[in-house]
């Protein structure tokens, strides 16, 4: 999916392309050109927002995703000013100036580290060379398995690991030193607060090291005298966690105030006051407290909303809030506040798992407004979406009238079939891919079966409009076309297939709570169209090789129960095959 005026192929052929010492020195002075007083590089000082990143976040444990957002030259002709990849870059220090002989030489843990060392610094420099500076999601308390198993009980307070150890302490502190002394040429790096995945890291444990504001306060001023003070180098702290730091505006600033502000500390927020999913209301600690900020915006939602397996657009609800907010509130609102650096946009992952696309045209079209706002705010998140939907995908007259109301339509009916505005569902029920017996008891208790059933039918109803108009949309490239077409119908049957989920769940539940009779013929229709609708998914998958993965209901990770372990015995009892 190509954007207008920007060249992919200066981007690929990532750790083999050969540079001549010109390329070289151009870099480097662009990079000297382009420096601002935050340390940033940055050729537009002027902008009201100064920051621009960009992040893929691969699933953890799964092959990478293959995307031209991974590419730093692409990035930097985008007009993006950092790039926060996930490299993992606390795996590869082996700690051996702070503690000498601990991680054995030869051995399988060293060698895997060395390996991992020079995996790192190649990406540092493949970035170094296309000016594009990185600064890497990183664990500060993951560490190799041979210094957890000597120093991990030193490293506890009453049996719970935590900062307020001395030794706990003293291996962060090493931790840095060593992870600037291999790799000078990164100018910084995001604490990844909130999660600890340790998938890819056959030889190192880890958890956060922090559990409250007080050892929040704690760590901010280790790192920031170690990271900004000491080396001047660039911190980004992500405050991401559940109603805590990250949303309660109390807690933060119990955490941020004790620490005094630095240039090069950035505090990263995430735009919705929870995780990255509609129906929740702006992020309260926004705006708060002494310190510079950064937003975090996900395209991917959280992988709740299909992952770019279908049309979803998040530009006019993060940029100028969502219509079902109380008091809409988005991006724009922090334009007078000066705290407010810049924004970081998610361009993949944000999940795990599928479903698995192979076109981004959805992915670009919501970066590209997200980035061009960020970029010149003061023009509308509308401007944008007509100005790519006109030179990228050649749309004019009626055609780009109808391809904003498609992505209207789809993005709505979306929230309408998963979520709920008549009473709020549990959001996770169909994240990634997976569809899970969604817990209606709430809908039930509150006597909203057939206003939810009907939320549903105008959720589908809202899919096949989308599905008609993109059948009389043309983009300019055919793939483009092909994949807008079969990714609306993809998302027609899944709001298809959801429907009749929720009947069945609506029914099984007024039988257990209410002691309703289950009627057997109903329950009978709505299996069938479940079943039919998935066949027809599966053969819109067979028919089209650039339809996405599909959802599955046998199996749920992070959520669940899968859907099969209720239809299975459902249909036991109905008599149906």
């Amino acid at each position: 999916m190509k954007q207008s005026k920007i060249n992919k192929s200066t981007s690929q052929g990532r750790h083999q392309t050969k540079f001549s010492s010109f390329q070289v020195a151009c870099a480097a002075a662009m990079l000297l050109l382009c420096a601002v007083s935050s340390g940033f590089a940055d050729s537009e000082p002027e902008r009201r927002f100064p920051l621009l990143f960009n992040m893929v976040h691969h699933n953890p444990g799964e092959p990478q995703f293959v995307t031209h957002y991974d590419e730093p030259g692409y990035l930097k002709q985008l007009g993006y000013n950092g790039q926060v990849p996930t490299l993992s870059i606390q795996c590869g220090l082996t700690y051996d100036k702070a503690f000498p002989g601990l991680i054995a030489e030869p051995g399988e843990e060293r060698m895997w580290i060395e390996r991992k060392a020079h995996s790192i610094r190649l990406d540092v420099e493949y970035a170094r060379r296309h000016g594009m500076p990185l600064y890497p999601f990183t664990d500060v308390l993951v560490v190799p398995q041979s210094l957890w198993e000597k120093y991990g009980e030193e490293m506890k307070i009453n049996g719970k690991l935590t900062i307020r150890a001395k030794r706990t302490q003293e291996v962060m502190r090493a931790q840095i030193e060593e992870l600037f002394r291999r790799f000078p040429d990164l100018p910084g790096f995001t604490l990844r607060f909130g999660e600890t995945y340790l998938h890819d890291t056959p030889f190192h444990r880890g958890i956060k090291p922090v559990s409250s504001p007080e050892e929040h306060t704690i760590l901010m001023n280790l790192l920031r005298e170690e990271v900004c003070v000491k080396r001047n180098k660039t911190l980004i702290y992500r405050t991401w966690d559940f109603r805590k730091l990250h949303t309660n505006v109390d807690q933060y600033l119990k955490a941020t105030d004790p620490v005094e502000p630095h240039p090069k500390l950035i505090f990263s927020i995430k735009h919705v006051n929870h995780d990255f999913i509609r129906g929740f209301k702006f992020n309260t600690t926004l705006g708060m407290g002494k310190h510079q900020q950064i937003v975090e915006a996900s395209v991917n939602q959280a992988g709740l909303y299909g992952r770019c397996s279908s049309p979803y657009y998040i530009g006019q609800g993060v940029i100028e809030g969502w219509k079902e907010m109380k008091k809409p509130k988005g991006l724009r609102d922090l334009l007078d506040n000066e705290r407010i650096k810049g924004v970081w946009i998610w361009c993949w992952g944000d999940g795990w798992v599928g479903p698995y696309i192979s076109n981004e045209l959805w992915n670009d079209i919501n970066e590209y407004v997200l980035r061009k706002w960020t970029i010149d705010p003061e023009k509308s998140e509308q401007v944008y979406f007509n100005e790519y939907a006109t030179e990228t995908l050649g749309l004019g007259g009626q055609e780009l009238k109808d391809f904003r109301k498609l992505m209207m339509l789809a993005t709505d009916g979306t929230f309408l079939g998963q979520q709920s505005v008549v009473v709020p569902v549990s959001d996770w029920w169909c994240r990634d891919h997976y569809l899970t017996a969604v817990n209606v008891s709430k809908q039930v208790k509150a006597g909203k079966v057939d206003a939810c059933i009907a939320e549903k039918q105008k959720a589908v109803e809202m899919w096949k409009e989308a599905e008609k108009l993109a059948a009389g949309i043309t983009l300019k490239d055919p793939r483009d076309t092909e994949f807008m077409r079969v990714s609306t119908t993809y998302g027609r049957i899944k709001y298809q297939v959801i429907e009749q989920l929720w009947r069945i769940q609506l029914m099984l539940a007024e039988e257990k709570m209410k002691k309703k009779p289950l009627d057997q013929n109903a329950a009978k229709a709505a299996v069938a169209a479940y079943e039919k609708a998935f066949d027809e998914w599966r053969q819109l998958k067979r028919d089209n090789a650039c339809c996405p993965t599909l959802y599955v209901d046998h199996e749920a990770v992070h959520c669940g129960p899968p859907f099969q372990e209720v239809l299975k015995p459902l249909k036991k009892r109905l008599g149906m095959k």
